[in-house]
Parts: structure tokens; sequence; C-alpha cells
């Protein structure tokens, strides 16, 4: 009789809602992830910079036709007062190098929230980590 009512137990768990999680988690989650990114773009950007200059330069060069339309939308489109303020942000260097900063961000970023959800998954199985 004991595992009777030990399996109607079992059942009657399955069968209730998932909880999701609070909303604090989720960002503490959030906030973790972003300091870790952080600390990886600063590692990559310095050892780039340290130990593989070419490197580094070989992708400014490659990010100059999009600095340089960048360049070109502000000059057409924005209006004259703009254009002066702006134009210093976009200058040769500062603009490939905050260009190259953020895709950096992004590709990390997305490498460790896939890393992260994959961990989840290998963790808690394909129910848990949806």
């Amino acid at each position: 009789m004991e595992q009777i009512g030990t399996r109607n137990e079992a059942m009657a768990l399955r069968k209730l809602p998932r909880r999701e999680p609070r909303f604090i988690w989720l960002f503490m989650g959030k906030v973790i992830l972003l300091a870790v990114t952080i600390i990886v773009v600063y590692a990559i950007y310095a050892y780039l910079h340290a130990y593989r200059l070419d490197w580094l330069g070989r992708s400014y060069a490659k990010l100059l036709p999009l600095t340089n339309a960048l360049y070109t939308l502000v000059e057409t489109y924005l209006p004259d007062d703009v254009k002066y303020k702006i134009r210093g942000a976009i200058t040769d260097d500062l603009g490939q190098r905050s260009i190259f900063l953020l895709l950096l961000t992004a590709t990390v970023e997305l490498t460790l929230y896939t890393l992260f959800k994959f961990v989840k998954y290998l963790v808690f199985g394909a129910r848990r980590a949806a």
C-alpha cells in the first residue's frame, strides 16, 4: 500500500507546472555573464595589444571600409551642428577600435552564452535547459 501512495504522489508531482525562475536569479545570471564578458574581452584585447599587434592592425585595416561608410553616413544625413561633434568620435583609429571592440564583445558574449546553455543542458537535461 505504501508503494501505491508514493507512486501516486510522484505522478502528481510530475503533473505540476514547472516554476519559472525568479527575476533576481535571471538578473544575477545576466550580471555574471556581463562581468565575465568584460573580463574576457579585456584579456583578449590586452593579449592582442601586447603580443599580436599585427593581428590587431590587420583587423583595423579590414574595418576601415566600415568606418568610412559611417563617416559618409554622418556627413550626408546629419545636421551641420551634429556633424562636428560626431566626426571626432569616428576618426580613423578611434572608429576602428570602437567597432573592433563592439564586435569582439558581441562574439565573446554569444560564445559564453552558448557555452552556458550547453553546460546547463548537459547538467540538467533537455527539460530544464529550455
